[in-house]
């Protein structure tokens, strides 16, 4: 195992994903992106500490919604804001009724509609609300949220077939990743989730049904896969996931 390999392709995944501008310059071919997918959820855990901190330090000084609005402000910046546009896109296109390859053309356009700007209000309650019961009762688990959501995107980017029209890094992650990307993806979420005892063990599994079904919803919509669907597949795993956990609690 070569493990400055590993470090390097970590780094670049997370310069690729998230606000922190490392490894952007690197020069990668189809083939390296292949490899994001394993990374996915070990960049969820460097979003999950930074929430963890955000909770500690807000939850010191404000009532527990504003320290859960806080914290999911916090996971919006760090990814850039990423993930709910591609939810968005993906709410104007699957809720328009027009044909396949409409909806195609919809997610490629930057304006949001109607129900793209519900998608992002409702996504974005429904996580202020669902941190606000949780992380009072088990903050640690601030730290797994973010992984369990991108295991699923893993999940889709290995199973899924990709349909946009575009070259680029949603089409490369997703052509060239194989099971072994899957398979250290997994490892890493179950293994982080183990410190969290059952409930978080299940929830790392209920990403998993998530992304399945997910990649079910997006080929009976779309017949396939493009990176806003990655991105909205991320957004909804983490309401279904931490939703879950809080059941379970």
């Amino acid at each position: 195992m070569d493990v400055k390999a590993i470090l390097k392709n970590f780094w670049v995944v997370v310069g690729f994903l998230s606000i922190v501008p490392t490894g952007r310059s690197t020069m990668l071919t189809p083939e390296d992106f292949g490899k994001f997918p394993a990374y996915y959820p070990a960049v969820g855990l460097l979003f999950g500490l930074d929430l963890f901190v955000v909770w500690y330090l807000a939850a010191l000084v404000f009532p527990a919604q504003v320290a859960a609005t806080l914290v999911v402000a916090m996971l919006i910046i760090d990814n850039r804001g990423f993930h709910v546009d591609g939810l968005a896109d993906a709410a104007d296109a699957l809720l328009s009724h027009k044909s396949r390859e409409q909806k195609l053309l919809i997610m490629k356009d930057s304006r949001q509609g109607t129900f793209g700007v519900l998608a992002i209000v409702l996504d974005v309650l429904l996580k202020v609300q669902l941190v606000a019961v949780v992380a009072p009762a088990a903050p640690w688990a601030l730290i797994l949220w973010p992984i369990w959501g991108r295991l699923a995107a893993s999940v889709l980017a290995v199973r899924g077939v990709y349909v946009g029209a575009e070259n680029g890094l949603g089409r490369w992650m997703v052509e060239n990743s194989s099971f072994k990307e899957l398979f250290w993806a997994a490892l890493f979420t179950f293994a982080a989730s183990l410190f969290g005892g059952g409930p978080a063990l299940l929830a790392a599994a209920a990403a998993v049904v998530c992304g399945c079904a997910l990649n079910w919803v997006w080929n009976k919509s779309l017949g396939g896969l493009t990176g806003d669907l990655l991105g909205a597949t991320i957004e909804l795993t983490e309401i279904f996931t931490l939703g879950f956990f809080y059941i379970l609690l």
